[in-house]
């Protein structure tokens, strides 16, 4: 696996100095057809059925998630939701908790956001470990990058 990187500048908000970084550059978005094209040719099914199981499949996990259940499917990963509480810290750029000291006063009010999060089984987690990265900073696919521009903080 040889994934690809940019770099990436970004200005220190406490400084004004400049600050650089690393995205991985993704080689393309693979949607629902792709993905049921490519399943295609390694089964036996029609494309009908297996673009309904498909859409069938992603709905159901869709539901569960969105009803608060955790999903693991075997071979790929775990989806669930967490939430984000407490307060953004301008000078720092980054959340910092909001703990109340008693629990009474601890309420849904708090909830900042709510976010699916997908964990990567094991299997994936030690594929990833084996990555090698290449720089696509200067030049992306044979053709000139201009100098990397200011992100904005997530």
């Amino acid at each position: 696996m040889k994934l690809g990187y940019r770099i990436y500048k970004n200005e220190d908000a406490d400084t004004g100095a400049a600050k650089y970084g690393v995205r991985l550059v993704p080689y393309s978005k693979i949607g629902e057809e792709d993905i049921v094209r490519l399943a295609l040719a390694d089964s036996n099914i029609n494309t009908q059925d297996l673009g309904a199981g498909f859409a069938a499949l992603t709905q159901a996990i869709y539901d569960f998630v969105l009803n608060g259940h955790s999903v693991t499917l075997d071979g790929l990963g775990n989806f669930r939701l967490t939430c984000k509480t407490g307060e953004w810290d301008e000078k720092t750029q980054k959340w910092k908790s909001a703990g109340k000291d008693n629990m009474d006063d601890v309420s849904s009010d708090g909830i900042k956001g709510v976010f699916v999060r997908f964990r990567p089984c094991t299997q994936l987690r030690e594929q990833m470990k084996r990555a090698t990265f290449f720089d696509v900073s200067k030049t992306v696919f044979g053709k000139k990058w201009a100098e990397p521009a200011a992100t904005p903080n997530p």
